[in-house]
């Protein structure tokens, strides 16, 4: 039997969170995936957790990066490697719901849609709160203003639109520069309006992204779009500030 979904994780020292990931993939109700996990020349024993995974489970492939490239050129060695009609994201300290794969995968056949993400919730700390965008379908326009489009919740199918890889000219955010070049070429993606994903934070690590965010969104608009300075720093600007003082409901 052909592989239906190929699961992409970049993983990079994650030996005390892949596990939960790991558990929250062998539970779901769908079962015809292969989960492909590149090891960024992890320092830590994740590599040693990575094969007992592969071990325990066939459908598991590890795959060995020679040099750490970060986990856009990682998720791109997953992509090419890909057996299935579909490639869904995951990162290594995120979860799904165990319906995931199901849900998702019904709503894109029923509509014939290209690709798709959910909406997820956030856990600082152990505190959860979801976040729900207002959007259900983003288009050009909306990915340029805000990526509200989980990595961990996104699925295409690459019959319709090919495999789509990481863009590397957007540091810390490649899958923020995947989704405006899909969108680009006319395919918007749909939004099933079901928390099916948890992204896993701590406080620290909150408040340093959000420190970065003006460096690599800047960077994102002036050399992946090719903006000019002014109008790169003025969608940064407002992205920043939507970002703070976004409320999660």
């Amino acid at each position: 039997m052909s592989v239906e979904v190929s699961i992409i994780t970049p993983v990079f020292n994650a030996s005390k969170t892949i596990r939960d990931t790991f558990l929250s993939i062998k539970e779901q109700t769908f079962s015809n995936w292969e989960w492909i996990l590149i090891d960024d020349c992890s320092t830590d024993d994740t590599l040693r957790v990575l094969e007992s995974f592969a071990e325990e489970d066939k459908r598991i492939i590890i795959i060995k990066s020679d040099a750490n490239g970060g986990a856009a050129v990682a998720r791109n060695k997953g992509i090419e490697k890909a057996r299935g009609k579909l490639i869904a994201f995951i990162d290594a300290d995120d979860l799904w719901n165990k319906e995931k794969l199901d849900k998702q995968l019904r709503f894109m056949k029923d509509n014939d849609f290209a690709i798709s993400c959910t909406d997820y919730e956030v856990s600082v700390d152990g505190n959860v709160k979801p976040y729900i965008s207002k959007n259900a379908i983003f288009n050009y326009k909306d990915i340029l203003k805000a990526n509200n489009v989980g990595c961990s919740t996104v699925i295409y199918d690459t019959s319709k639109l090919g495999k789509k890889f990481m863009p590397l000219d957007a540091p810390k955010r490649e899958d923020h520069a995947m989704w405006l070049d899909i969108t680009k070429e006319g395919t918007p993606i749909y939004k099933l309006e079901e928390l099916l994903a948890t992204y896993l934070m701590s406080k620290g690590s909150v408040s340093s992204k959000r420190l970065k965010m003006f460096k690599y969104q800047y960077i994102l608009y002036r050399k992946h779009e090719h903006f000019n300075p002014l109008k790169s720093f003025h969608l940064t600007f407002w992205l920043a500030l939507r970002r703070i003082f976004k409320k999660y409901r």
